[in-house]
């Protein structure tokens, strides 16, 4: 795409190629759901390539929503999101879900072997053992597994015989592993590491930020000392972006993020 080749859109020749991710930018997003919340409104943003990218809010500002939108989950009401200059909704689907990884906080626990509850993270790459072992090294799972008496062959969950239960860290690790996997060129984690202890967070979060470097990536958590690795944050309220900047810059400038990271370093004290 960056040579000059458009990425394959419905209903083309082309479409099921990978697509590659040069570019986001987010014009005038808004959405609203069924229900009559309105979850975004006039959302403007541009994701530069390479560019590590937090987004940060109480809950309710829109933050899920707005990756949802990215990951083409949900199509926008109004606005559009381009990718390489392409609106998103002009993809072929599949090659869009190749292009971006994403582990949401309510990932699944699959009662499967380690091996296919990574590769389910693409499914062709279910009984390839070196690139299953390289997502668990990358996602810090390889710990994890190396401790289960039958490694990547070990049964998750008790509905089976011989099944072994992970801790919510752990299942963490091991849901992160499967967007790894996919070595897509943007990768987007939704509040992933809900269950881990602060140290364990600030570790999985450094190791993504080492591993993402080069590619795009947009990621959300509410520890501060970890949004605070990305080359920009972006603070949403009540669906409108009220402030962008690097952490000292937000500090710098007061309001809400100087308020919410003030309030949360106090929590330390």
């Amino acid at each position: 795409m960056g040579n000059g080749t458009r990425p394959p859109v419905e209903g083309s020749r082309e479409a099921g190629t990978k697509a590659q991710a040069v570019e986001i930018r987010i014009s005038d997003l808004a959405f609203t759901y069924p229900s009559g919340v309105e979850a975004l409104c006039g959302v403007s943003l541009q994701i530069a390539p390479g560019e590590q990218v937090a987004i940060v809010g109480q809950n309710g500002a829109g933050k899920t929503t707005l990756v949802k939108l990215l990951a083409r989950l949900y199509d926008p009401d109004e606005g559009a999101i381009l990718l390489d200059g392409v609106d998103l909704r002009d993809y072929d689907v599949a090659s869009l879900h190749q292009c971006i990884g994403v582990i949401f906080q309510d990932f699944v626990r699959y009662e499967m072997v380690v091996r296919e509850n990574i590769g389910v993270g693409e499914i062709g790459a279910v009984d390839e053992k070196p690139r299953v072992e390289r997502a668990a090294e990358r996602s810090l799972a390889a710990g994890v597994v190396e401790r289960l008496p039958n490694r990547y062959e070990q049964m998750l969950g008790r509905r089976f015989d011989g099944g072994v239960e992970l801790s919510g860290g752990e299942w963490q690790k091991v849901a992160l592993a499967r967007a790894y996997l996919r070595e897509a060129e943007v990768l987007i984690l939704d509040e992933p590491t809900a269950a881990l202890d602060a140290r364990a967070e600030f570790e999985v979060f450094q190791r993504f930020t080492e591993l993402t470097r080069g590619k795009m990536a947009v990621l959300i958590s509410h520890r501060f000392s970890t949004v605070r690795m990305a080359d920009r944050i972006v603070v949403l309220e009540n669906g409108e972006i009220m402030q962008h900047g690097t952490h000292e810059e937000l500090l710098a400038v007061g309001g809400t993020y100087r308020e919410l990271f003030t309030l949360q370093a106090a929590g330390y004290r």
